[in-house]
Formats: C-alpha cells, sequence, structure tokens
C-alpha cells in the first residue's frame, strides 16, 4: 500500500510543468495572496481581502508554503499531494469498511486520477481526500463521546473550508454509513443525532452567503441526458481517449470478477448505499452552480469510486491476490498513461514558457489562445491557461485569470480590466468545419488589447509561425511555436 501512495506522485514529480489545466491560474492566485503585501506592481493590479470561504483546499496551504519555496513550486507541491492522499483515503475507506484493505481498494486506485483532478480543480480534491480519510474515521469508530464530536466537528469545518463539495460528499458518506447500519426505525434518531455535528458548516456557509453580492448563479443543466451519460464515461478523460476509455472499461470488468468471482457477490451495504446515493446526486446536480462549472462530472468519478469499494474480500486468498495483482496493473497504466503525456507535452511548455523572459516587470501581458482544432477534445492541457505563469514569473498582469463571482479572494482594481479581462478572453476559436485558426477574429483581440494599454501579447496555438505584429509592436521572441510582440 505505500508503494501505490508513493506512485501517485510520479505524474507531477516528473513533469517539468505538471499538465492541470487550470493549475497555472491557481498558481497566479497563490502568488498574489502569499506576496502582495511586499510587492508593489502586484499592489497596484490586486486587491485581496482574506474571508473564511468553501474553497481553500489547496489556497491556503500553497500560501504558507510560499515563503519557503516561492510560489510556483508551492503550489505543485501541494497539487503533488492530492492523488496520494486519495489512495491513502480509500485505502483507509476501505479497512473501516471491511476490517481491512480488500482487493476492490486496489481496483479503485486509477480513480484517483480522475476527471476532475486533470482539470486541475485543486481545491475540491483536496477536499474530496480530506472527506474519504474522515469518512474512514466514522465507517470505524462510534462517535458517542463529546471528545469524539468536537474532533468530528473540526474534521466537518475542515472539509468544508477545502471545499464545499467535498463536504457534501462526506454528509453523504456519513449517511450512507448510518442507513447501511440501521436495523430498526427506533435506531433512526440516535444516528441523526450523532450526525448532525456534520452540519455544524452550515453556520459558516450562511455568513459567507449573506455576505456574498447577487444570487452566485443559479442551477443549469445542459443536454441533461447526454451530459449524464459523458460524465460517467469520461471518469478518467485527460490523456489519449482510447487508453482513458479501455482502462475504465478494465476497471469494471475487473470489478465484475471482484464480485462474482472472488467476494461471492458480497457488497458491503453502507459503501453500496453511500456509492448510490453519490450516483442520484450526479444525476441531479447541475453542471453549474454557484458560478463553478463541472458539478456533476466532478461528482461522478468520486460514485464510481465508492461502489468498487463495496465489493468485499473475498475468503480465498489466492483469488484474492490475483485481484490485488489486476488493480496494482490498471494504477501503473493509468499514471504511467499520465506521467508520460505530462512529461512529454511539459517539455513543450517549458520551451514555450521562455518567451516569458522577454515580458517587462510588472507590465499588461495579453494572452490569446488558437485552439488548434474543431471537435470535443478529450485531452486535456493547461495551454489555454499558460498565460497566468507571467503573473508568477514576471508579476504582470495577464487575462487569464478566473475570478468566480461571490468567492474571491482577490480582486482586480482597474474596473476595464476586471470587465473585460480575464479567464475566456484569451479564447480564440478556429473556424469550423474549415479546422484552421480565425485570423481575423485573432486580430481584432490584438488590435483590442493595444487600444486597452496592454504592454505585450502572447499568441499561442494554432497560428502562422510568421503573424505579423500589430501596430505598434515588434516581435520580441518566437519559441515553440509562439510569438511575444511587445510595444516599440
Amino acid at each position: 500500500m505505500p508503494a501505490m501512495v508513493a506512485l501517485a506522485f510520479a505524474p507531477v514529480l516528473l513533469a517539468s510543468v505538471p499538465g492541470f489545466v487550470d493549475m497555472p491560474s491557481h498558481m497566479a492566485r497563490h502568488h498574489v495572496l502569499a506576496n502582495i503585501a511586499h510587492d508593489p506592481a502586484l499592489g497596484r493590479m490586486f486587491s485581496v481581502h482574506w474571508q473564511w470561504i468553501a474553497n481553500l483546499g489547496a489556497d491556503l496551504p500553497s500560501v504558507l508554503l510560499t515563503p519557503l519555496l516561492g510560489s510556483e513550486r508551492a503550489t505543485v507541491v501541494v497539487a503533488a499531494l492530492l492523488a496520494p492522499l486519495m489512495v491513502l483515503g480509500l485505502f483507509q475507506l476501505s479497512r473501516a469498511a471491511h476490517g481491512r484493505v480488500s482487493a476492490s481498494a486496489f481496483v479503485a486506485l486509477p480513480f484517483a486520477m480522475h476527471q476532475a483532478w486533470m482539470w486541475g480543480f485543486l481545491n475540491y480534491c483536496m477536499g474530496v481526500a480530506l472527506a474519504l480519510l474522515v469518512a474512514a474515521w466514522l465507517y470505524a469508530r462510534p462517535r458517542g463521546r463529546s471528545r469524539d464530536q468536537a474532533l468530528l466537528a473540526v474534521a466537518a469545518l475542515g472539509v468544508w473550508t477545502a471545499h464545499m463539495a467535498s463536504w457534501v460528499i462526506l454528509l453523504i458518506l456519513a449517511l450512507g454509513n448510518e442507513l447501511g447500519g440501521l436495523r430498526n426505525w427506533r435506531e433512526l434518531w440516535p444516528a441523526i443525532r450523532r450526525n448532525l455535528v456534520l452540519l455544524i458548516p452550515i453556520v459558516p456557509l450562511l455568513l459567507w452567503r449573506s455576505e456574498a453580492s447577487g444570487n452566485g448563479g443559479g442551477p443549469a443543466y445542459v443536454d441533461f441526458v447526454n451530459t449524464k451519460l459523458i460524465v460517467f464515461a469520461s471518469a478518467l478523460r485527460g490523456t489519449d481517449k482510447f487508453v482513458d476509455l479501455v482502462l475504465l472499461a478494465a476497471i469494471g470488468g475487473a470489478s465484475v470478477v471482484a464480485l462474482v468471482w472472488a467476494a461471492g457477490r458480497r457488497l458491503e451495504r453502507r459503501l453500496l448505499i453511500s456509492g448510490m446515493l453519490l450516483v442520484i446526486a450526479t444525476v441531479a446536480a447541475p453542471t453549474t452552480i454557484l458560478n463553478a462549472w463541472g458539478t456533476d462530472l466532478r461528482t461522478a468519478p468520486i460514485a464510481l469510486l465508492v461502489l468498487v469499494l463495496a465489493i468485499a474480500p473475498s475468503a480465498r486468498p489466492e483469488r484474492e491476490r490475483l485481484v490485488v495483482i489486476a488493480g496494482i496493473a490498471l494504477f501503473c497504466v493509468r499514471v504511467g498513461t499520465v506521467a508520460r503525456d505530462w512529461t512529454v507535452h511539459g517539455r513543450s511548455l517549458e520551451q514555450r514558457l521562455t518567451v516569458l523572459e522577454a515580458v517587462p516587470h510588472g507590465s499588461r501581458l495579453g494572452y490569446l489562445w488558437a485552439a488548434p482544432e474543431c471537435g470535443f477534445p478529450w485531452r486535456l492541457v493547461p495551454d489555454e491557461k499558460l498565460g497566468s505563469y507571467a503573473l508568477t514569473r514576471r508579476d504582470a498582469y495577464t487575462n487569464t485569470l478566473f475570478m468566480v463571482d461571490n468567492a474571491k479572494l482577490m480582486t482586480i482594481r482597474d474596473p476595464l480590466l476586471a470587465q473585460r479581462w480575464v479567464s475566456g478572453s484569451q479564447d480564440v476559436p478556429p473556424l469550423c468545419p474549415q479546422n484552421r485558426a480565425d485570423l481575423a477574429t485573432l486580430h481584432t483581440k490584438m488590435a483590442a488589447m493595444r487600444a486597452d494599454g496592454f504592454d505585450a501579447v502572447w499568441v499561442s496555438g494554432g497560428v502562422p509561425a510568421d503573424l505579423p505584429p500589430p501596430p505598434g509592436f515588434v516581435v520580441a521572441k518566437r519559441a515553440g511555436g509562439d510569438t511575444l510582440f511587445v510595444r516599440r
């Protein structure tokens, strides 16, 4: 088991630039939060207002580590911990539910590197890992003593602080734990009373929402049936589509073998109920709520993970060992696929990041990402957010920062930048079905950046290598197919 925890570090530690989609923007935010007090350039661009919100799982440790490691390395270290903590959490939950770590826990290992992890939802992933660890405690021991209740309250607040959705997952796991153990209706109220302390985060939640401006964005469903099918089928989305789908199918096959052949069709009732409740939550969840996208795709892999964990250990050790070996092989495939993709692509990203050497410190950098092809990109890469490294490495404002309404620890001082030049403004979709760069839109956006006082423009993606500069700009550097223009 320790070997599996150690192996989960590999993709992040082997890549010169980790491939989490959103990590560059997380890193930029951590840089501002940790350094604004003593960096005049950052102080001119942003204001920071710390508050207790349910979205701090990776932010807090990254900011605390920044004085020791620097903001970029601190974020990478925290991100490297997420998959190992997930592995540890699922092992502990399996041990608590079954009395020992079951072979099904090894089959579930690839879900530690699920789609939301590939997206780089760092706060959420930290919260889910903590939720699994707290749930393991719930499954393993009674909570009648006041000391246990006090510790559980602190744990619930910690999970909520990491991410609100992870707290909901903890509540569902706790509900499954109690429903699976009920023998008659008289035990219902004691079960409710034992778990009321898990609802303590409602207090900071209400305080947070009462201070929020507007409604934070209501629930939004997009193409309900197809979306719900896709979020389960894409639970391991991130690298090669064929490999990811075959791996998911292999996990399903190994789970059937573990259940029918090894476990004698036995399922741990509490985990089974929890998994089914998580499936229901995934189906019921909107795609977007409180302006946060991907509510259902975040929950789907956790539902599958818990359902696999529900498979009981085999009474025959030789069969249990074979399922363990199969699970380890599946996890090695997942780790190897992600590590290889990130290592190869990381070298390309590092080369392209050398354009930042020509970006003036404390300047305004416009980043434009011309998507290289039409269609639904299965492979998840950070290229669209690469411009955020300008803030981390050059203290330069860039337009790739995402600002989730009502969950902002920092705000942009310039109203023009806050309104026009945040995450999303960097996108230049290709012309479809021609499948080529939309140069007209690209030049329009460059002209707008020039008019709004940007000092440099970084153009990346599927654009001609000899792209001419906008008026008043010159080519400062070309690297890896990217071009940086700066003002004369």
